[in-house]
């Protein structure tokens, strides 16, 4: 009776009871199917530069930490007491999706996957000027993972808790994942007031996919990395090594952790093994050092995990095995195994994906656009390795087209937001709708924010550019609803290797063939009554600005380019950034500081206003006569916490 008492207490106070219905109706493209095989179109359909753009700046709407300067006006510093157990900063990377979490083996393969990108397509991103955004944000990556790697035996394979309970009683109590605000208030409002905290993965905890994957990720950001500053490059090496070491002494996977924290990690994210991680690491450990001992632990792994052959996501790497060894050795059975791999989705007797009416390849139902893009990637990453003249390339080539232009709106619907005529408004994303400027619900029950946030029509406050969108329903219909989330989701994994398959179009059209894409006539908010002013760029940036005559692939147009190559003059630089702004750090070699400069945060609760902004608040509230309201929300927050701990106490001991 306690027990269940306890219980309804604490569901109401952390708001577990979800609008999951599916009420919104369906909608269905106005084209017809294709009669007959898809056609590739001899010239560029799309303007797949402007997609490039906006994918990387996806990017910066999911980023965690400090931030060295504001893309974006609605998103600002987030994360600032994200600190390891031992003082490790844990600041830096980006977020999975709607939610605040770093999941290990999801987060590790987007910087993964972010580098191969660079690695296959590096000269058609230079020339378009997207290579040096792409070199800054798997920096920031990188700033994450060399921090998580405490040790040698002690790696966070994870920050943040989405829930408590044990799993095997079927007992959740959300906490990230009942976080309906800003990651610039999680802190201030999350339910039970428990901050981000680093789970690790141990020799008595392990997880040979966390650590292999890691491994894998910082091999590969050495490879661009090496010509720009080879010493950062030699440490992600070293780690790279140690971690791969890691995952072989202490084999085993996650999935098996008796931590509550990695149960739940094991329910969204489940890993199916772990040896082709171990293939993954050594293989990028090869391609970054061409040292003969690492290609053959590469194939060691590689004959292990021979089963892992048809997804290629963050937990299945086969067919990405086969893309990258035929790539890095050109030797004939990676080759085969490739094509074997390819034929699946293929026309011919060995396909045995299915497709929409329409010409998606539907390999999974939640996120289905971001799979097809996956494969669209390594598709177009081999035939660049055997030639786009090559007979067999045109249909790999093809395959990747349809499945682009398809996410595009080839049948009138774009999956990709901010780009084309009709795009969701409403994506499964928190901080796009209440940003820390626009946030009428503040103060509120996050059962209450929950509420508006599913039931609420209307569309997100702020443009989500460039993400990628869950997808369709199999027959391609889709709901524009956030209560759908495993159609509406968006994630930092789908835009990875999508990002790389548009930079495999654009090599294989010619990269002459497109402008450089800029922020202007961008909508970043900016505008908004609530908003600080914008980064004064200089007249000499042409990428984030409508500013022109820069030289085109020199890697010259963007000015946070220059700042994180250059520390030597980043004060002055940054304090023309923001003028009056005072001592503002940007990312440079040197590591971070928790806490070390100044938020950017505008018109948030007061106690994390700026000097001197003015306390305009939407809809005429005057977030500043709202002192007395916040501070009952946040003493509730401990009394919650407080209940939580005796309710967590009667339910499992």
């Amino acid at each position: 009776m306690h027990t269940l008492l306890t219980f309804s207490i604490a569901l109401f106070l952390t708001g577990l009871v979800r609008a999951d219905d599916d009420t919104s109706p369906l909608t269905f493209p106005v084209k017809p199917p294709p009669e007959g095989p898809y056609v590739a179109p001899l010239e560029p359909k799309y303007n797949y530069a402007e997609v490039m753009h906006k994918s990387y700046l996806f990017y910066h709407a999911q980023k965690s930490g400090n931030l060295p300067y504001q893309r974006m006006a609605w998103r600002g510093d987030s994360c600032k007491v994200c600190v390891g157990d031992y003082g490790e900063d844990l600041s830096h990377g980006w977020y999975e999706a709607a939610n605040t979490m770093k999941w290990g083996l999801p987060f590790g393969w987007t910087v993964t996957q972010l580098a191969f990108n660079i690695m296959m397509f590096e000269d058609s991103m230079n020339s378009i000027d997207e290579l040096a955004e792409g070199l800054e944000l798997l920096k920031w990556g990188a700033d994450y993972l060399v921090n998580a790697h405490h040790n040698d035996t002690h790696i966070v394979g994870q920050l943040g808790t989405s829930a408590l309970g044990p799993i095997s009683k079927q007992i959740e109590l959300d906490v990230d994942f009942n976080y309906w605000g800003p990651p610039e208030e999680y802190e201030q409002w999350v339910p039970t007031g428990l901050p981000h905290k680093a789970y690790y993965i141990t020799p008595d905890n392990p997880s040979s996919e966390i650590a292999g994957e890691y491994s894998a990720a910082l091999a590969a950001i050495s490879i661009p990395w090496r010509k720009h500053n080879a010493t950062f490059a030699d440490e992600l090496v070293d780690r790279a090594k140690r971690m791969y070491n890691f995952a072989t002494e202490n084999p085993g996977s996650y999935v098996s952790s008796r931590q509550n924290a990695y149960q739940w990690a094991a329910f969204w994210y489940p890993s199916t093994r772990f040896e082709d991680e171990l293939a993954w690491s050594a293989a990028w450990i090869y391609a970054a050092t061409k040292e003969p001992e690492w290609l053959e632990r590469a194939k060691k792994w590689y004959n292990a995990s021979s089963d892992s052959w048809q997804e290629y996501s963050w937990d299945e790497k086969g067919g990405a095995l086969h893309t990258l060894l035929y790539a890095v050795t050109k030797e004939d059975i990676f080759y085969k195994n490739a094509m074997d791999y390819f034929n699946q989705f293929l026309p011919s007797p060995k396909q045995i994906v299915k497709f929409t009416p329409r010409g998606l390849a539907y390999i999974e139902h939640w996120g289905s656009v971001g799979y097809s893009g996956n494969v669209a990637f390594l598709m177009m990453a081999f035939a660049k390795s055997i030639g786009y003249d090559k007979p067999e390339s045109e249909a790999l080539t093809t395959f990747s087209i349809q499945q682009i232009n398809y996410a595009l709106g080839d049948y009138g619907y774009s999956w990709v937001v901010g780009f084309g005529d009709n795009y969701p408004s409403k994506p499964y994303h928190k901080s796009s709708y209440n940003s820390y400027i626009d946030y009428p619900m503040r103060g509120q029950f996050q059962d209450k924010v929950e509420e508006d946030f599913s039931e609420s029509k209307t569309g997100q406050r702020f443009i989500l550019y460039g993400a990628v969108e869950g997808g369709p329903n199999v027959d391609d219909s889709w709901h524009d609803d956030r209560t759908n989330y495993e159609y509406s989701e968006v994630t930092q994994d789908y835009n990875a290797a999508w990002t790389g398959a548009i930079a495999g179009l654009i090599d294989y059209y010619g990269a002459d063939k497109f402008e450089p894409y800029t922020d202007c006539d961008l909508d970043l908010g900016w505008s908004h009554p609530n908003a600080s002013d914008p980064p004064a760029w200089p007249d000499d940036d042409c990428y984030h600005t409508c500013n022109t005559g820069c030289p085109r692939g020199e890697m010259k147009s963007s000015y946070s380019w220059r700042l994180l190559m250059e520390p030597e003059t980043i004060k002055g630089n940054m304090d023309t950034l923001y003028p009056g702004e005072g001592d503002v750090r940007a990312a440079t070699f040197e590591g971070s500081k928790v806490d070390d400069h100044p938020t950017h945060m505008a018109n948030a609760p007061p106690d994390v206003n700026r000097p001197g902004n003015s306390s305009r608040g939407k809809h005429g509230i005057n977030t500043q006569s709202s002192v007395a309201s916040t501070s009952f929300v946040r003493n509730m927050s401990i009394a919650s916490a407080g209940l939580l701990a005796l309710t967590t106490a009667f339910l499992f001991f």
